[in-house]
């Protein structure tokens, strides 16, 4: 059969469909008008014209699946559909078949298939196949998505909740937690947190880390939850000031899937330290059950006081230690709360053990869990 293709993107190239984008998409059945614009291509710049081998997807299904296997069968392509869809039920391949997504092309000119003829057929597929479960691909997101990944309970906190702070300020001595934002250098991480393990004080710790590392390292993971509480970031790390900008969507699917990949090491964990907590991400933790920290003070700061080349690194380590420790400090002030350590900067293991010695000795701050941070 002959396919039509998007063409390669080029300034030229001007809007598909009366938008900006490059939709990667192909299809057996082009319009009348793409197919006589060889040109540009129409409104789907359809100017790729392959002849290409296809199969039976029915009699495929039969032959390489059983029927007591589970099968997902996703199926999106651009009207053909109708034409498969009629085959797989009159043969019964949806016994094969427990989960059908999909999408139906009712505007896509098919040869043969009027609209009724397609709004029939859909009705059949419903009653004598599987129910359809809607989904987008550039949205990351399928219709059965909260189904399949439920809201975590038994928090420690409210989930949705912002905690920036310890609470229980009628104490006499304001209280303090010390948190890791763990990064994507495994052997970084590893050198601040035994650091901060093997100071006489055993102060709790709590570390955060993103889905990729889990399951990059994830024997690594497992160690530390038999001594350390685990937190979850996104996947994967964005630059600054990137991820809450993204769609509600792709959001919800970053968190979710570092979600996955904890529960892939056995391990559940409600607590999320956001990169950055807009109405968004605090209505996307909220669905998930999650407790977001956003601590009181991180070093390297990520705002009010940066470390600039003429207030910190022109300056050597025995002369940057303490630089680093009074811009701790003054965020920190005399009300404590949740302080970070990103495992990523050369320095948070350099000022570790100095850190955890100020802490102790001369803070006043009573140093407790994250947990007790988010107890009311």
């Amino acid at each position: 059969m002959t396919a039509y293709a998007e063409s390669a993107w080029s300034p030229e190239k001007g809007k598909t469909s009366g938008t900006d984008m490059q939709w990667g998409g192909g299809t057996l059945y082009a319009l009348k008008k793409e197919i006589q614009d060889n040109i540009t291509g129409g409104s789907r710049k359809l100017t790729y014209r392959r002849t290409v081998p296809t199969v039976d997807l029915s009699r495929w299904i039969k032959e390489n699946t059983d029927v007591d296997d589970y099968v997902i069968f996703k199926l999106d392509v651009e009207g053909a559909e109708y034409d498969i869809l009629t085959k797989m039920l009159k043969e019964d391949t949806f016994r094969w078949i427990d989960k059908y997504y999909g999408e139906y092309h009712g505007w896509q000119t098919v040869a043969g298939w009027n609209k009724a003829d397609k709004a029939q057929l859909i009705e059949e597929v419903e009653a004598k196949g599987k129910p359809l479960l809607r989904w987008t691909g550039e949205r990351r997101t399928y219709e059965d998505f909260d189904v399949l990944h439920p809201k975590l309970v038994g928090s420690v906190g409210k989930p949705g909740v912002v905690y920036n702070n310890c609470l229980g300020s009628a104490q006499k001595r304001p209280k303090l937690a010390l948190v890791v934002e763990v990064g994507m250098n495994a052997k970084a991480a590893r050198k601040l947190v035994t650091t901060l393990a093997a100071h006489t004080s055993n102060i709790p710790l709590a570390l955060f880390v993103y889905g990729d590392f889990v399951e990059l390292f994830q024997q690594q993971v497992k160690e530390w939850a038999e001594m350390f509480t685990i937190g979850m970031r996104e996947s994967q790390p964005f630059p600054p000031g990137h991820f809450a900008r993204q769609a509600p969507g792709w959001i919800r699917f970053s968190i979710v899937s570092a979600m996955e990949r904890l529960c892939d090491a056995g391990l559940q964990s409600t607590l999320y330290l956001a990169e950055n907590t807009t109405k968004t991400v605090i209505q996307v933790a909220k669905n998930r059950g999650l407790s977001l920290v956003q601590p009181t003070a991180r070093f390297p700061p990520t705002e009010e006081t940066p470390l600039t080349e003429k207030s910190y690194y022109h300056y050597r380590d025995v002369e940057r230690v303490p630089k680093a420790l009074r811009v701790v400090a003054d965020r920190l002030g005399d009300t404590g709360g949740i302080l970070s350590l990103d495992s990523d900067h050369p320095d948070s293991y350099m000022i570790a053990a100095f850190l955890l010695d100020y802490l102790v000795e001369n803070s006043g701050f009573e140093l407790v869990s994250i947990e007790e941070c988010l107890t009311e």
